[in-house]
């Protein structure tokens, strides 16, 4: 992945790194030597007192101004020193190894045609039914015809009570341009992370440079946050989110005739990647087979 960054209010242009950030790149920045003495004296253990804390003392106030700071403020509508440092030992580095990919997973694969059609393929058997709006008060029809129910969505959305969960939603704009090479792109990577308060968006993502398609033009989606809609668990520093989701677990459960499962990012309030919602699905699907037997 790869982070925009702007040095100072006079950095007109910019500077493209790697996210996390490599320090083999930092070193040819003009503002490297202050860089180097804050780290010099970085704490052993970072402290995981709120996200701004955790960030400072594990790559210095400097990388954390650039990278960090107004990525967030913009992503999450608040200061991070408001937020959970809890997911940031998953998200946040500081490297020395080289490695520019944002995970270490062994294996790592984008389907050629995208991850739609893996999806498509998945349910082709299976009947489903698009455009029904489910909700608790629906659980004691569903009974009549199903032994469990898996829920999915976002539990204030389903009790209908909005509202009493926090959310942030991302809006994305895409932009079709014509290119007469078809080999050319218009951004430096498939993700580029823009945490400069002077872009309105969060991130760029140009699809292109991970398919390898050869065509002549190319499709950018930049990313803008506070959309009115359930993308995003806040990780509040108080986890009162987080209790309250599993109030309104125990509510549902409490009121449906028949067993109720949750699954994924938004019935969990969880911050998880995709790999870990799988990961839930495939332990959700086992514990339904082994609670009906």
């Amino acid at each position: 992945m790869i982070t925009e960054i702007f040095l100072d209010d006079a950095d007109e242009e910019g500077h493209f790194l790697s996210w996390p950030p490599q320090v083999e790149e930092l070193r040819a920045l003009p503002i490297w030597p202050a860089i180097e003495k804050e780290l010099a004296v970085l704490p052993a253990t970072p402290s995981r007192a709120n996200l701004a804390e955790y960030c400072e003392s594990l790559m210095g106030p400097t990388l954390y101004r650039l990278f960090v700071r107004d990525y967030s403020i913009k992503q999450w509508g608040q200061h991070p020193s408001t937020l959970s440092s809890t997911f940031g030992p998953k998200r946040l580095d500081l490297r020395t190894d080289g490695n520019r990919r944002l995970f270490r997973d062994t294996w790592e694969f984008f389907p050629p045609a995208g991850a739609q059609e893996v999806i498509e393929n998945i349910a082709r058997p299976i009947p489903i039914t698009v455009g029904a709006t489910l909700t608790l008060a629906d659980l004691e029809d569903l009974a009549r015809e199903f032994a469990a129910v898996v829920v999915t969505a976002a539990l204030d959305d389903f009790v209908r009570r909005p509202g009493e969960l926090e959310w942030r939603g991302i809006r994305t704009v895409s932009r079709y341009t014509p290119l007469d090479d078809p080999d050319s792109t218009l951004t430096p990577g498939y993700q580029v992370n823009r945490p400069s308060l002077r872009r309105p968006y969060t991130r760029t993502v140009e699809t292109k440079h991970a398919t390898g398609q050869r065509v002549p033009a190319t499709v950018v989606t930049e990313e803008y946050p506070g959309a009115p809609a359930r993308h995003y668990p806040v990780p509040g520093l108080d986890g009162g989110n987080e209790r309250r989701n599993a109030e309104l677990r125990d509510e549902i459960r409490a009121t449906s005739p028949i067993p109720v499962f949750f699954c994924g990012r938004l019935a969990n309030y969880q911050y998880i990647d995709q790999e870990e919602a799988i990961a839930q699905g495939m332990a959700t699907a086992a514990e339904i087979d082994l609670h009906l037997g």
